[in-house]
């Protein structure tokens, strides 16, 4: 009888054990893409500072809401990440890409719930060499 017992508390406990550390992922739905840089629970405004390779980022939005900057690379790696703390309703940042390589970036400002994506395109003009030549003859 004592080894059933045994058997059944050791089966029980290791059923207990092996259910604590299964856990069900959590559902995840896919933020909504807001239109107009204009979400439900934050607004961004966003500008290149003229002669640099700069830009401004605004964002204003309500207190109590986090909201994460992400700048991503071309693969979608991530570069930058940084989160708004609820207590902030308005806030700007610099984002300088002085040393960074030509390409396509993207900043994804999210909460939540929504997202607002921008891409950003840095490129270099060329230079090149014109074998071109100008005579003027009277």
């Amino acid at each position: 009888m004592t080894n059933i017992l045994k058997t059944t508390v050791a089966a029980a406990f290791a059923l207990f054990t092996v259910a604590a550390q299964l856990q069900a992922d959590p559902i995840v739905s896919p933020k909504v893409e807001c239109k107009n840089n204009t979400c439900e629970k934050f607004r961004v405004g966003m500008y290149r500072v003229r002669d640099t390779m700069s830009m401004n980022v605004m964002m204003e939005k309500e207190k109590g809401e986090k909201v994460a900057i992400r700048l991503l690379d071309s693969k979608g790696a991530l570069l930058h990440e940084e989160f708004v703390p609820k207590y902030i309703t308005k806030t700007g940042r610099k984002i300088k890409f002085d040393e960074m390589n030509d390409g396509v970036y993207t900043l994804e400002i999210s909460n939540d719930h929504e997202k607002i994506v921008k891409s950003i395109y840095l490129s270099t003009k060329e230079v090149r060499e014109v074998s071109r030549t100008l005579l003027g003859v009277n």
